[in-house]
């Protein structure tokens, strides 16, 4: 059963008070099901007055492969043994725990069973079967649900409304997978310049406050880990592009199949139009040349071929192949 965040942050407060609080959770549900406010809520409810910001201790991926390396858990882990600095409970909270390699999954099993004392770990996830079994079974799961209207951003929201907006146009065909593979790609570039500005803004900030103060080594380290992380996010916003178009295929096969969940509720009508085209067979199969696009994404292949041949196969007409056999093999030509 997925609670909504308002219910589970009451039933967290209630095992607080009752002394049955967990010391390791997994919160889980898709994007806009408030998991991060949830943790927040949950570090103010266990501490109270004395919550201190350098008593919650975070890691999410950094790096370029968007992973989460053992390197950032044994950080983790160094910060959990300190002695809080006001807080009665640190918190090691690990955002897209799903990013977890199996090294530093396999490495933080000790830490998740065993927490160091007057310490609480979290994990947060929208994919909680990516995780490894042995990480699961180590946690309290809280499943949130989707509230009622999906939070897009507005990237996400053009892209949503730019697809069926050519799919009612043109239908599937070839000319609907290269059009909107054009639509995608230009999205993709608004999504990296606006995040290149944001950094740019937040290192010419630190450089006015602390060019007179330091040998400039931490500027430049400064500078560096906010171009990785230029790149972590850009792979991150691809992702949930990405997500939001196997969203719209998801919501047509659950229409289909008479569900009442949507994941983008806003669209029922247009997810209903595109149930009416297509059937269970071929939903699933586009639904699958999708979710090979970001596998396929994850090696070093070039990003713009490898979309326009996963939006062939998921745009294009009648799909022959199931299992990214399709778009496998027109990646290997």
């Amino acid at each position: 059963m997925a609670f909504s965040r308002e219910q589970a942050s009451r039933y967290l407060a209630e095992a607080n008070s009752q002394g049955r609080l967990a010391h390791s959770f997994l919160f889980s549900g898709p994007g806009g099901s408030g998991k991060r406010r949830l943790v927040t809520e949950l570090f103010g409810v266990v501490n109270g007055n004395l919550a201190d910001p350098a008593d919650f201790h975070r890691i999410e991926p950094e790096s370029k492969s968007r992973k989460i390396l053992v390197e950032q858990i044994r950080e983790l882990e160094a910060s959990l043994r300190m002695h809080a600095t006001r807080a009665r409970v640190k918190f090691g909270v690990i955002y897209d725990a799903d990013r977890l390699m199996p090294q530093a999954a396999n490495a933080f099993l000790k830490t998740l069973e065993e927490p160091p004392d007057h310490s609480l770990v979290i994990l947060v996830t929208a994919l909680p079967e990516a995780l490894l079994d042995t990480i699961r079974s180590r946690c309290i799961e809280v499943p949130l649900r989707a509230v009622g209207k999906s939070a897009l951003t507005a990237e996400e929201s053009e892209l949503v409304g730019e697809l069926f907006r050519i799919i009612a146009a043109d239908g599937f065909c070839v000319m609907t997978a290269l059009k909107f593979s054009r639509v995608f790609l230009g999205i993709l570039g608004k999504a990296r310049e606006r995040i290149e500005t944001e950094h740019s803004a937040l290192l010419r900030k630190d450089q006015t406050a602390y060019k007179q103060t330091t040998d400039g080594a931490w500027l430049e380290q400064l500078q560096e880990r906010l171009s990785t992380l230029t790149e972590s996010r850009y792979v991150k916003a691809r992702a949930n592009l990405i997500l939001k178009i196997i969203e719209v295929f998801g919501d047509a096969l659950r229409t289909k199949h008479q569900s009442p969940f949507l994941d983008l509720a806003e669209y029922s009508a247009s997810a209903a139009n595109l149930a009416a085209r297509l059937s269970s067979g071929e939903l699933l199969k586009r639904l699958d040349a999708l979710q090979s696009l970001n596998d396929c994404l994850a090696t070093n292949v070039q990003e713009a071929l490898a979309i326009e041949v996963a939006f062939l196969d998921a745009f294009g007409p009648a799909v022959q192949k199931p299992n990214g056999q399709v778009f496998a093999e027109r990646i290997v030509r």
